[in-house]
């Protein structure tokens, strides 16, 4: 006689539950994913200037502003954000140093460099440390969400202005 095979059943309220959960998983894949960003410059109308324009973005959630390289730090090891928007000119420790220890205690973190400074060794050293996008501060308004964008598909960005006085890859 051959032997039957018992197939383990599940109960409905488990097929249920499944379901649910399977069209919760395909409702969350279509909602875009939501990139965590701290906001680092000593000025605070220009921190509300970048928050401002990082809210017509829905998918950009500020998650702290500070205005020091050592904050920028502690707040980066604290909430592991996915991106920083980092001023070079900082008080305390600049912007550079901060991305150095940043990438140390949050290597998953992305760094944009936005700063007043656009000369190419400024540049040159900002990435060198970690960045992975530069812009000026002057073309922030044209470049910051794109240069957002850019680097959290994985392709450095560099502004405009930088690339318009003969900056290239090869030099970083």
């Amino acid at each position: 006689m051959a032997k039957r095979r018992v197939y383990k059943t599940t109960t409905i309220a488990r097929a249920k539950a499944a379901v649910s959960k399977y069209r919760s998983a395909e409702e969350n894949a279509s909602e875009p994913m939501r990139v965590r960003v701290l906001v680092v410059d000593d000025h605070a109308v220009m921190r509300k200037a970048i928050c401002d324009l990082l809210s017509h973005d829905p998918t950009l959630d500020v998650v702290c502003q500070t205005a020091s390289g050592e904050e920028a730090v502690s707040k980066a090891e604290e909430l592991q954000p996915d991106l920083v928007l980092l001023d070079i000119s900082l008080p305390g420790i600049s912007g550079i140093e901060a991305a150095r220890q940043i990438r140390k205690i949050s290597p998953k973190s992305h760094i944009i460099f936005l700063s007043q400074h656009d000369s190419l060794q400024m540049v040159n050293e900002a990435l060198k440390v970690g960045g992975h996008g530069y812009v000026a501060k002057v073309d922030a308004g044209l470049e910051l969400l794109s240069a957002i964008r850019t680097v959290r598909e994985g392709t450095r960005f560099v502004g405009l202005r930088i690339r318009d006085q003969g900056w290239t890859a090869k030099e970083v």
